[in-house]
């Protein structure tokens, strides 16, 4: 199954954050310095992955708004003929 709206939009906030992290970590990469540009790059790797993976409290009411929105908007795979 995707990622519903709330999931994305954290998301799409996670790699805000994290591209600025990459983008340092491969330029200290092309610059030469390959064990902090390889660590900036894991780092941004990193604050992804447990966006993703790590359930956080705040995610607990996020996971009760999405069911709420899901009960109260059908889509179309939900009606029946």
């Amino acid at each position: 199954m995707g990622l519903g709206i709330l999931d994305t939009i954290g998301l799409m906030g996670t790699v805000v954050v994290a591209a600025p992290v990459a983008l340092l970590g491969l330029d200290m990469l092309v610059g030469g310095n390959r064990l902090v540009g390889g660590g900036f790059l894991a780092i941004a790797a990193l604050m992804i992955a447990l966006q993703k993976y790590v359930t956080k409290p705040t995610d607990v009411a996020a996971d009760a708004a999405q069911d709420m929105a899901s009960t109260v908007v059908e889509t179309p795979d939900d009606e029946e003929n």
